[in-house]
């Protein structure tokens, strides 16, 4: 039995973006945030101009890397800046929140509001897959 997941893809690049079409291709609601679809919207894919219902997520997908300093979410596809504080304000605890590279600073945020930041790119598959195309 498939489990649909609400999944919020918050910032990135066009990584983020693939994923998020991978995600809606699995069935799952997804919903994007500081991820700007340019001219072509993806189908099922829900891009959002502000977090009021991110609460009801049940993954939140922060980019790889989630900060690019000075507070700020790591959103080149955005528009706009980001600071990740009022992001973090908006999620709860009990949702699985993972980011890729996660500084110390953005770690300490999120425990100041009870989440539990998952940093991916700790994981070896992913740090040596993300490497390959650098190398080529």
């Amino acid at each position: 039995m498939k489990h649909e997941l609400n999944v919020w893809v918050i910032g990135g690049d066009m990584r983020q973006a693939k994923l998020a079409q991978l995600l809606a291709e699995d069935g799952h609601t997804v919903h994007t945030y500081a991820l700007d679809p340019g001219p072509e919207s993806i189908p099922g894919i829900f891009p959002e101009e502000n977090l009021n219902q991110a609460v009801r997520a049940d993954c939140v997908v922060l980019p790889l890397t989630v900060s690019v300093g000075n507070g700020l979410l790591n959103a080149p596809l955005s528009l706009s800046e980001h600071p990740l504080g009022p992001i973090l304000d908006r999620l709860t605890p009990r949702q699985f929140l993972c980011g890729g590279r996660v500084d110390p600073e953005t770690r300490a945020m999120a425990e100041e509001r009870g989440l539990t930041l998952h940093d991916y790119f700790t994981r070896e598959e992913l740090a040596v897959a993300n490497a390959v195309p650098t190398a080529l």
